[in-house]
């Protein structure tokens, strides 16, 4: 009754179904890594939250290149005063907000002692085509601010992504690259940059707006997570189901037909004959 399984069209449909249960189940395991991620960056950002911030200097070595920065100082609440150097701030481009494009303003604060840390002041509506930095509607107070911010390391390009000229004074960097910032300013930059928080004195006007690190609900990705496990049960539970129901169809069309074989099919009959009446007509003498 099942001798048709083994026929090379169904052999390709086995492996074809084979290989969408796998994806699936693979989507499902990408989506559970997901939701860990989500939930740790989560868990880091309220524990992060609630203690009291430290210096610049003393949670990361100024010294360090930002490549040698220890991936676990991400959160780290800091503080650092200084005054914002507008004329040698960039936007950091594709920074998308309450669904509108636009930019983040990346400042360098120049400290007391002649060195600057990098800055994420917010983010702004931004047409790379026509605004160029410095930006005076989103311009900081002037003189001397204390900043509480998250401390980040650089951010740099995975397998896909714009690349930035690696020479020139730029404008706008595809992301928070902070040694290709530092190239271009005419003084030591920290290793690691700082998305405010809070400032003193407070930001005038409306922009930059303020940006936030979290991520998304980690609900999210565990409902997906147990969709594609759902469809690749489906899958791998329906289809035996189907190769079941056309065993039995075929099975029928035998017992209607015996000399069928298991051709699939009947092949052609006379239109109003029965199978009894399908005989050979002896030719006549």
């Amino acid at each position: 009754m099942y001798s048709f399984l083994r026929r090379p069209a169904w052999i390709l449909s086995h492996l074809l179904i084979a290989l969408l249960v796998a994806v699936l189940i693979g989507l499902g395991f990408w989506q559970r890594d997901r939701w860990f991620e989500e939930r740790e960056r989560q868990q880091a950002i309220e524990l992060t939250g609630e203690r009291e911030p430290v210096a610049y200097g003393t949670a990361v070595d100024p010294a360090l290149a930002p490549a040698e920065v220890d991936p676990e100082v991400r959160f780290t609440r800091v503080e650092l005063t200084g005054t914002y150097d507008t004329d040698a701030e960039v936007a950091v481009l594709n920074r998308s907000q309450a669904g509108r494009p636009g930019a983040w303003i990346l400042t360098p604060l120049v400290m007391d002692d002649g060195t600057a840390a990098p800055v994420v002041r917010g983010w702004i509506p931004y047409d790379p085509f026509a605004d160029t930095p410095p930006f005076p509607e989103a311009a900081p107070p002037p003189g001397e601010v204390t900043v509480v911010g998250s401390l980040q390391p650089t951010q740099e390009r995975g397998s896909f992504g714009a690349t930035d000229a690696t020479d020139g004074e730029l404008d706008a960097l595809s992301r928070v690259d902070v040694g290709r910032f530092a190239q271009q300013l005419p003084y030591d930059l920290g290793p690691a940059w700082v998305l405010v928080e809070q400032q003193a004195p407070p930001q005038p006007g409306d922009l930059p707006q303020s940006v936030s690190l979290a991520g998304e609900d980690p609900s999210q990705n565990f409902s997906y997570m147990m969709q594609w496990w759902i469809f690749a049960a489906i899958a791998a539970g329906g289809y035996p189901l189907v190769l079941r129901g056309v065993a039995r169809h075929r099975l029928r069309d035998r017992e209607d037909d015996p000399d069928a074989g298991d051709t699939g099919g009947s092949g052609p009959r006379v239109p109003g004959s029965s199978p009894s009446e399908e005989r050979p007509v002896a030719s006549e003498v």
